[in-house]
C-alpha cells in the first residue's frame, strides 16, 4: 500500500494525454505507448485515446500548460529520461504525441486487454488455412512509400509451400487495379465479406496460420493472436534497412517466419505494378539470428 493510502489520502491524479493521429493501427499503437509511460509513474491515467472501434474514449482532462512535460516525436523515445524528466520537474500531466512502432515498448501481457474483443463474432479459422492480410486502398497511389502492396508470387509461395488453404481479409473488395486482379487470381480461394477494421483484426487475432501484409494494424492483429506461425514480410516499414527508426521483428517468437524483400521504396510506378502482378522472386527466407544481424547491423551503422 502506498504511504498516501495508509494515512487515508488520495494520490494525486496524473494525467498522461494522447494527441492522437492517423488510423487505427497507429492510434492503437500510440495508446498502448502512454499506457507503457503511465506504467511507470504512480497515479497516471491515460486520457484522449479516442477509438470508438475499442470502446475507448476521447476528451482530456483540463491541465496547467505551464505543469504539462510535452513529448513529441517519431518511432524513438526514451521512456526512462521522459519518466524521469517528469519526477524531476514541476510537471502534473504529460501530452504526448508520436507513432512509437517499436517493439521493445510493449508487452503482451498488458496490451492484450487493452482492445477487448470478445463480444465480437468473428470467424476462427483452424490448422488447415491460412487467412492472409491484404492492405491496399490507401497506399496504391505511391504516396506512403514505406507500404508496399505485396506482390502475388509471395502468396503463391506460402500457398505452394504450406499447403493450406488460403483465405484472404483486409482490404480485397476495393475497385483498384491490385484488388481485382487478387480476385482474379485467386478466384478459387475464400475472400472475407467486407467488414470493419475491428472485425478482421479479430479474424487475425483467433487464426492459426497468418500471413500479415506490410500494416501497422495488421501487425497488431497477428502479434496479439494465438497463432501458431506468422508469416512476416520483411519490407518498407518493417525492414530496418530502409526504417532503422521502426522496429517490428520480434526476434525470438518462434511463431514467426521472416521473409527479406529487396524493393525499396515503394512510388507506384508501372514496373512496380507490374511486379506485384508478373514479377517472380527478389524476396528469400530468412532466419531470426540473420533478422536479428539486420537490426543490430542498422542500429550499429
Amino acid at each position: 500500500m502506498h504511504v498516501l493510502e495508509f494515512l487515508g489520502l488520495k494520490r494525486r491524479r496524473i494525467p498522461v494525454i494522447v494527441r492522437p493521429k492517423a488510423r487505427l493501427g497507429n492510434r492503437m499503437l500510440q495508446y498502448m505507448f502512454c499506457t507503457a509511460l503511465a506504467h511507470r509513474i504512480p497515479g497516471a491515467e491515460v486520457f484522449n485515446g479516442d477509438m470508438p472501434e475499442w470502446s475507448i474514449p476521447a476528451g482530456r482532462p483540463d491541465v496547467s500548460r505551464n505543469r504539462t512535460l510535452r513529448v513529441e516525436g517519431g518511432h524513438e523515445f526514451d521512456i526512462d529520461a521522459i519518466v524521469r524528466e517528469f519526477h524531476e520537474g514541476r510537471y502534473r500531466a504529460i501530452e504526448w504525441s508520436g507513432f512509437a512502432f517499436r517493439i521493445e515498448y510493449y508487452d503482451r501481457e498488458w496490451v492484450q486487454p487493452l482492445f477487448d474483443g470478445s463480444e465480437i463474432s468473428a470467424p476462427r479459422y483452424g490448422d488447415d488455412t491460412l487467412v492472409i492480410h491484404i492492405r491496399a486502398e490507401d497506399i496504391l497511389d505511391g504516396s506512403h512509400k514505406n507500404y508496399w502492396p505485396l506482390p502475388f508470387a509471395y502468396f503463391d509461395k506460402l500457398i505452394n509451400e504450406t499447403g493450406l488453404r488460403p483465405v484472404f481479409i483486409g482490404q480485397t473488395h476495393d475497385d483498384n487495379e491490385y484488388c481485382r486482379r487478387l480476385r482474379a487470381r485467386y478466384a478459387g480461394a475464400e475472400f472475407s465479406p467486407r467488414a470493419s477494421p475491428v472485425f478482421d483484426f479479430e479474424i487475425l487475432r483467433r487464426a492459426t496460420h497468418i500471413a500479415t501484409s506490410v500494416s501497422s494494424f495488421a501487425w497488431l492483429g497477428c502479434w496479439l493472436s494465438s497463432a501458431k506461425t506468422i508469416y512476416l514480410p520483411v519490407a518498407g516499414l518493417a525492414d530496418p534497412r530502409q526504417r532503422p527508426d521502426v522496429d517490428v521483428l520480434p526476434i525470438g517468437d518462434q511463431r514467426y517466419k521472416f521473409h527479406l524483400f529487396d524493393l525499396g521504396t515503394w512510388h507506384a510506378s508501372a514496373d512496380q505494378f507490374a511486379y506485384l502482378f508478373e514479377g517472380d522472386g527478389r524476396f528469400e527466407p530468412i532466419t531470426h539470428d540473420q533478422a536479428a544481424q539486420l537490426k543490430k547491423s542498422r542500429a550499429v551503422a
